[in-house]
């Protein structure tokens, strides 16, 4: 029921966090949020926005056909798992890049921009040193750091290193951020206030923070 709800709210370009803490990874992970994806769409959205036989697309024609929407990075790399695989998780919340409202017209050609900059980095290798500013190797909120390449998200410096967390990209969607929350699941429930339950959840101090830097 759940997954049903899910795909019938999700449109190309969106955003997925999750909390995975059965998971060893996720004990490692700063924050409320674990991991990071992005869905791209299906192939009636592709086509719609014209892009589905862009060279960057027709690679993947097969897996999108299959219902592998789903583009994440994991320790094998990057790869295309389906949104029933990447549901196996506690917490689950979507994100939209609407200036904060949900139900907008999407812009297509944003929309495409977002998905072929996803699609780019498939295959590419899992990045162990976590470093936001290179390209070649992909961890997981890196991939959507570099999909929504003129969005500005909050970073940490790591080790000499620029990094940025699953939680950095959920502060995108609270205050006066531009995302908007569409869905929030917490312990396997909706909640009826997403955006707000989604406040609770990332650290405020962090949050006040960011919007001192952004005033700055």
């Amino acid at each position: 029921e759940i997954a049903r709800h899910v795909a019938s709210s999700l449109r190309a370009g969106d955003i997925l966090v999750e909390k995975t803490p059965f998971r060893l990874t996720d004990v490692f992970i700063p924050g409320h949020w674990g991991h990071a994806a992005i869905w791209i769409g299906t192939e009636a959205e592709l086509r719609a926005m014209g892009i589905w036989e862009h060279p960057v697309v027709l690679p993947h024609q097969a897996a999108i056909r299959a219902g592998r929407g789903v583009v994440e990075a994991l320790r094998s790399g990057v790869v295309m798992n389906s949104l029933a695989h990447f549901l196996n998780v506690d917490d689950l919340a979507v994100l939209r890049d609407d200036a904060g409202k949900a139900d907008t017209a999407a812009d297509p050609a944003r929309q495409a921009e977002i998905v072929l900059h996803t699609l780019r980095q498939v295959g590419k290798a899992y990045d162990f040193n976590f470093d936001a500013e290179t390209t070649h190797r992909i961890f997981c909120s890196k991939l959507v750091y570099l999909a929504y390449g003129d969005l500005q998200w909050p970073t940490s410096r790591i080790l000499g290193k620029t990094t940025v967390s699953p939680d950095d990209i959920a502060r995108r969607a609270v205050g006066d951020g531009p995302l908007a929350v569409v869905l929030l699941y917490h312990d396997g429930e909706a909640t009826p206030e997403p955006r707000r339950h989604m406040e609770r959840l990332v650290k405020p101090e962090r949050v006040a923070r960011l919007q001192i830097e952004r005033a700055e």
